[in-house]
């Protein structure tokens, strides 16, 4: 899951199971089973999975089906952890449906369990306060930096089609996400699309403003939650487990986020404060909890699936639902 400056609920997950894991330590369960280790990119200063962290309370929910987390490496975005679990590495992790189907294009070894709508507030198209464009109109004959394949290109496309601004009139500017906070702060490009890991920091850091949000971009933008293929087969009850303690716990942060804030540390690069934390606790409120996939989500994937086809970004089609399980049947004898 995205980090807490993503003003999602929750950090993202990445989890690998099989063996035991020494550094944690654990041993044996009273029935003599090795429990699954599952491996979770470290959630930071902030978020429930920072108390979690903390507290152990993961733990506690993943011991009632034999599992134990190890609290792993860092993931921001969801290119890398889909690689790293089609690299057998990972096998829990979460992003944007926009970057999922071009990850699912690639012969994944994932499928999506859970989803979240659209973080509406917090993912858009930002501009320095001091520049002349007002509407995604005036992007027209200008430079706007994205990412390639993902959240970022989708945003902008999108934009330009609900305001009827012709793709060819706008030029993108393709870059990693570490090259482009610097690269739009120094005005090198017009506007930045993105998503509120970097929105967030631009508005509060880099005297930007929101030119236009996922409402008015009208993004179908999703969250998901994906598990690797071999993790369902073989441990389908602890990615249930997993989903129920998310979903519970994303709950809580989200009516009541400023206390989800600066769990480890008050000061310092990774503390939430000033601006930025009022902006991440406005945008934090207006989320809602992890739900199971039903058919209207699935629809919902299918469209940014032909959208990106339709721009060009996939060069075949894909059928989401192939990539798809129900997380409330998962354990059951007939799943």
């Amino acid at each position: 899951m995205r980090k807490l400056l993503l003003a999602l609920p929750l950090a993202l997950l990445a989890a690998a199971c099989g063996g035991t894991d020494s550094g944690t330590g654990g041993g044996t369960t009273a029935a003599g089973q090795e429990p699954v280790v599952v491996r979770i990119s470290d959630p930071g200063n902030s978020g429930f999975l920072a108390v979690a962290k903390k507290d152990g309370s993961l733990d506690a929910a993943l011991a009632k089906v034999n599992a134990k987390v190890k609290w792993a490496g860092d993931f921001s975005v969801f290119a890398p952890a889909a690689q790293a679990i089609n690299a057998g590495s990972l096998d829990i992790a979460t992003g944007s449906i926009t970057s999922g189907v071009t990850a699912l294009a690639v012969k994944p070894s994932f499928k999506i369990f859970a989803t979240v709508p659209p973080d509406l507030a917090g993912e858009g198209i930002v501009v320095k306060n001091g520049s002349p464009i007002k509407s995604v109109a005036d992007l027209a004959g200008r430079s706007v930096a994205v990412g390639h394949g993902g959240t970022s290109e989708y945003l902008l496309l999108k934009a330009l089609q609900t305001f009827n601004v012709p793709v060819e009139k706008v030029k993108r500017v393709y870059l990693l996400p570490p090259q482009t906070a610097p690269v739009f702060g120094s005005g090198e490009v017009d506007a930045w699309s993105t998503f509120s890991t970097f929105l967030i920091p631009a508005v509060t850091q880099l005297d930007a403003r929101i030119l236009a949000d996922g409402e008015a971009i009208k993004s179908d933008n999703y969250v998901i939650y994906v598990a690797a293929t071999k993790l369902l087969q073989e441990h389908p009850e602890v990615v249930k487990a997993l989903f129920e303690f998310i979903k519970e716990g994303s709950a809580k942060e989200i009516a009541d986020p400023a206390a989800y804030l600066n769990v480890f540390t008050q000061t310092g690069p990774q503390a939430v404060q000033g601006k930025q934390k009022d902006l991440v606790v406005d945008i934090q409120r207006k989320g809602k909890p992890p739900q199971a996939v039903t058919a209207a989500e699935i629809a919902k994937y299918q469209d940014v699936a032909k959208f990106f086809l339709d721009q060009k970004v996939l060069t075949a089609p894909l059928d989401v639902s192939q990539h798809v399980v129900d997380v409330t049947t998962l354990g059951n004898a007939a799943s």
